[in-house]
């Protein structure tokens, strides 16, 4: 057993100290970097608190089951070492991220502020999970048939073939670089445990029903869009706004659009 506390993530912190805080959790193969480079601009109005997830990123990858309660413990204490746990925070996720802010939310709902949730997966069943998530992400096959992700990368960036899968895969430069900083553990556990077997409905009814907004792109392959559009119908404190163009990476392909939707929404 792991403590919580034992797993010191990496992290950063941008803007004022006094402005409200923002917390980020990245998702599944990224780290804080997703965020930073394209919402750098929110740091005038608020304090944005960007970490690395357990076994992502520059945080530790210890060889354990990662389930959502480790995650949500280790962020639970990092926000409490981050002296962040007596003030209000706002949430904002992305796929992973996205099911771990609210599962953070129904734990916590006393200090959650606003909600922005990107790209949420929704399944029915972890049947019709396997079955949308592999036929729809490629490149998480590509990935996990790699043995030494490192070296592959490193090579890849020699030939300069970086950008062209940057381009062809639809993932974030980001996101590549970020393949090299999780382990085959990390991968392929956090999958299994936290996207394909796991339901985000009992969150989604124990959350506190504070303004969340939904962003999602209507061609998603990875979380279905009209699964997160059914969800304002069912949860009158849920606003979605879509991109007909998007895929799982609306904040990287309408980076623009999702700042100033993010900013109005944490400023009303």
């Amino acid at each position: 057993m792991i403590r919580p506390s034992a797993l010191a993530l990496h992290y950063r912190r941008i803007g004022p100290d006094s402005a409200p805080a923002v917390l980020f959790l990245h998702g599944i193969t990224e780290s804080h970097r997703y965020f930073a480079s394209r919402l750098a601009g929110l740091a005038g109005p608020f304090h944005l608190v960007l970490p690395d997830l357990p076994g992502f990123g520059l945080s530790p990858k210890p060889v354990v089951s990662y389930r959502i309660d480790l995650f949500v413990d280790a962020i639970r204490a990092f926000v409490e070492e981050g002296e962040l746990s007596e003030r209000p925070l706002h949430l904002v996720g992305h796929s992973l991220g996205a099911i771990l802010a609210l599962e953070y939310a129904a734990r916590y709902p006393e200090q959650v502020g606003r909600i922005v949730l990107l790209s949420l997966p929704r399944f029915s069943d972890p049947e019709t999970a396997r079955e949308i998530f592999w036929s729809g992400s490629p490149s998480y096959r590509k990935l996990l048939q790699q043995h030494s992700l490192k070296a592959n990368l490193s090579q890849l960036r020699r030939t300069g073939l970086v950008p062209a899968l940057r381009n062809a895969w639809g993932i974030p430069l980001e996101v590549l670089s970020d393949c090299r900083l999780f382990t085959f553990q990390s991968l392929t556990s956090t999958l299994e445990n936290c996207l394909l077997n796991h339901s985000v409905e009992p969150a989604l009814d124990r959350a506190p029903h504070v303004p969340t907004l939904l962003l999602h792109g209507e061609k998603d392959q990875v979380a279905p869009f009209h699964r997160v559009a059914e969800l304002p119908r069912e949860h009158p404190h849920m606003l979605l706004r879509s991109f007909p163009s998007g895929g799982h990476h609306v904040l990287h392909t309408h980076a623009g659009d999702c700042g100033a939707l993010i900013r109005s929404h944490l400023s009303s």
